[in-house]
């Protein structure tokens, strides 16, 4: 499906998202289109490449095919095409944060003072004054993200859940996740609507929420349900609360780590996550999926949505072009964790090899989003129901 044009005045309105004059919002667009033309005009020639020049040309030199992503990476980076793609798509990387980092920072104080908690508010906001980051992430900035997801500016702060909501995946995916970067979070209900549509939740938990994107549509989904978003960010649990709050959702944000929760034992009926798993290290993708098993009430579902296991991928060629961000957008875990047993991850938590699930489920049209135009794309499905 052709690409309708997107730019930043069509980013998804509530009271928590950043005020840009003429300027800024031009800016993000340029932003916009530039991760457009390198993820649409410019990736595409990688395969011509691979196929036509640098696949003969290693099989010439070794008297084989590349045997993984590997030798595939170390062969590509001879070529200038392959380099310079990678340096425009980190440079917008980079500069988009550098430019919602300034139109942040200008009315920080501001959105501070939206999201504190109000008496009228349905749902809540709990950060623990005590919480300790996890060690792997302290060293690094996160998707290249001034302070990451954590870090704590100023008090009461909000600075990272307003830089990454401010067109974070809108402007990196080009509008494809909808106008509130829910697309996910949508194909995910009805995919389980679909697959298991026994189970009536009361209990949904949401791991590695950031700022709730994909949050709001489990309480859209099922509105009966008491719905609970974690992570380690308290800025972006503050400014998701707002968020939500500003949209009628009725969600509690809660400040703990995934591996290890306050919960009760066999405590909720569904546990999710979205594209969290290769943010945390390898140690840590066993303790969550233990965890979620402990919370689980028997017959509750676990799902965890990300890219595609590498041994998934149709050749080497495929895995390289899946590994960019190990390499280049500070993702240190993304290739380990995409190289990781995810049946023996289950099976060790406890979890029966026939409740075991890895599938894939399509990208739909977010139900708050009329304008929607996605691009082709399917979400990798790693489930177990207990």
């Amino acid at each position: 499906m052709e690409q309708e044009r997107v730019t930043w005045r069509g980013f998804g309105k509530h009271e928590m998202v950043v005020d840009t004059n003429h300027d800024e919002a031009a800016r993000l667009d340029f932003t916009i289109n530039l991760f457009k033309h390198v993820g649409s005009e410019i990736w595409p020639g990688h395969r011509k490449l691979y196929d036509q020049k640098v696949e003969p040309a290693f099989e010439k030199e070794h008297g084989r095919k590349p045997k993984d992503r590997h030798e595939v990476r170390k062969a590509m980076l001879r070529e200038e095409y392959f380099r310079l793609w990678s340096m425009l798509r980190l440079h917008a990387q980079e500069n988009g944060y550098n430019e919602r980092r300034k139109i942040v920072e200008r009315q920080l104080d501001d959105l501070i003072e939206r999201a504190k908690p109000r008496k009228t508010d349905k749902g809540s906001v709990e950060i623990d004054p005590n919480f300790e980051v996890p060690s792997y992430h302290k060293p690094f900035d996160m998707h290249w993200m001034p302070g990451s997801f954590f870090t704590e500016f100023t008090e009461d702060d909000v600075s990272a859940g307003a830089m990454y909501d401010a067109g974070g995946l809108y402007l990196s995916t080009y509008g494809m996740l909808g106008k509130y970067n829910n697309g996910a979070g949508y194909a995910v209900a009805t995919w389980i609507k679909e697959n298991y549509p026994h189970i009536k939740p009361k209990r949904i938990l949401d791991q590695g929420c950031t700022v709730g994107s994909n949050t709001l549509p489990y309480k859209d989904a099922w509105p009966d349900a008491e719905v609970i978003g974690i992570d380690i960010g308290g800025p972006c649990l503050r400014y998701g609360h707002r968020r939500a709050e500003s949209l009628g959702f009725d969600v509690t944000f809660s400040q703990q780590n995934a591996e290890h929760t306050k919960y009760e034992d066999e405590s909720f009926d569904m546990v999710l996550s979205t594209m969290f798993l290769h943010e945390t290290s390898n140690k840590a993708v066993y303790n969550v999926v233990a965890e979620n098993y402990r919370l689980l009430k028997p017959g509750g579902l676990m799902l965890h949505v990300e890219q595609p296991p590498f041994k998934m991928l149709d050749d080497p060629f495929e895995e390289l072009m899946k590994d960019w961000d190990t390499h280049n957008n500070n993702e240190p875990f993304w290739g380990r964790m995409h190289d990781m047993d995810l049946e023996d991850v289950a099976l060790r938590a406890g979890f029966k090899k026939e409740n075991i699930v890895q599938t894939f489920a399509d990208q739909i049209r977010p139900t708050d989003d009329d304008n929607y135009s996605p691009g082709p794309g399917t979400w990798f499905i790693y489930a177990a129901t207990k």
